[in-house]
């Protein structure tokens, strides 16, 4: 069964749309800087070591605040009965758990994205080293989604 690009947009953008709402990335982003800036108070104030570390420091925190939606990517449609419908109208769960990847990764890496560049700054991080780590996070954050999402359906049952 083919599935109407249309209804594709719009199921992408349902989810987006709840990704920002109620200050959906502000609270990402807010929650990755401050995991960044608290960093360094555990591992001391060399900023060589910040150098050293900074990349990883960033991924770690990239991680965190990529899960922190969990609790509401898959459970309100789950309890609403949301699910239920689409599979009445004939569309694969897996299919929509893939849009939800991709809603989830554009609502979450872009602001994301921004802010790993003020906490590159914050480490200390040379020009060549901040670009490996946005490429890096470019290439990375598909998965972090796809690892968000599946957490959110392991959680809602």
């Amino acid at each position: 069964m083919s599935v109407a690009p249309a209804l594709i947009a719009t199921l992408i953008a349902r989810d987006v749309r709840r990704g920002y709402a109620g200050g959906g990335a502000g609270l990402v982003c807010g929650f990755f800087l401050l995991a960044v800036v608290l960093f360094p108070f555990a591992i001391g104030p060399d900023r060589t070591v910040l150098m050293l570390v900074g990349a990883g420091a960033i991924w770690v925190a990239a991680l965190l605040a990529a899960l922190l939606p969990v609790e509401r990517l898959v459970a309100p449609d789950a309890e609403s009965g949301w699910f239920d419908q689409i599979r009445v109208h004939g569309l694969s769960l897996p299919l929509v758990m893939a849009l939800r990847i991709v809603a989830h990764w554009i609502a979450f890496a872009p602001p994301l994205m921004t802010a790993a560049l003020v906490a590159g700054g914050l480490f200390g991080l040379e020009a060549g080293a901040l670009v490996r780590v946005e490429a890096g996070l470019l290439l990375g954050t598909p998965g972090l989604a796809a690892l968000a999402v599946a957490t959110g359906a392991l959680t809602a049952g």
